[in-house]
């Protein structure tokens, strides 16, 4: 036996953080709005990143859209509406409306929605953060490994999430309030969890 004295309290390692799937990890150690004791995001930390991202990816989106719908609007610029009985009838000339313009439009449109998804993807993906998720310091993490998620991952947890846990009420979000891990229906599907990076 050692005759060294222990180290002081300060000097010791914290014991490191239970496993993801442990029972003992339940949100038993805070409220559901906030982190746990394990780390894992609460409902508050969550919504609050959804909300930003909306916001945020919105306006990223909104740019492409509302460029290519006034393109497709000035195709239609020699056109008229003639009113026939009791309908009104669209009268375009000869070259009207404008397929350059009219299919320009239609490209900047879809191909910016494409864009802004491509980029969301990439950075929760590759970071596990987003925009939204990286202001409120929450980041989505595999549960076997604590590592980011990976765009294919990402990709099929996201689909999961805006198909299936968005269109029954909403319960595939909710449902992370009385899980034991915190997880909705698309990180169970996934293998993902949300935790606090700060």
């Amino acid at each position: 036996m050692s005759d060294m004295p222990p180290p002081p309290l300060g000097d010791m390692p914290p014991p490191p953080p239970p496993p993801p799937g442990d029972a003992s990890s339940a949100t038993s150690g805070a409220d559901v709005w906030g982190s746990d004791s394990s780390g894992r995001a609460g409902f508050g930390n969550r919504l609050g990143g959804y909300l930003l991202d909306g916001l945020l990816y919105g306006i990223a989106m909104a740019v492409p859209i509302i460029v290519g719908v006034v393109m497709i609007v000035l195709s239609f610029n020699d056109c008229y509406f003639e009113t026939r009985g009791l309908t009104d009838e669209l009268i375009c000339p000869d070259g009207a409306p404008s397929a350059g313009l009219l299919g320009g439009g239609i490209a900047v449109v879809v191909l910016g929605f494409l864009f802004v998804v491509v980029i969301y993807l990439r950075a929760l993906g590759r970071t596990g953060q987003t925009w939204g998720r990286r202001i409120v310091g929450n980041k989505v993490v595999r549960v076997d490994n604590g590592d980011v998620p990976g765009i294919g991952r990402a990709l099929g947890r996201e689909l999961f999430g805006w198909i299936i846990s968005a269109n029954i009420l909403y319960l595939g979000y909710l449902w992370m309030i009385w899980d034991k891990d915190r997880q909705t229906w698309h990180d169970k599907v996934a293998g993902t969890i949300v935790v606090r990076t700060r």
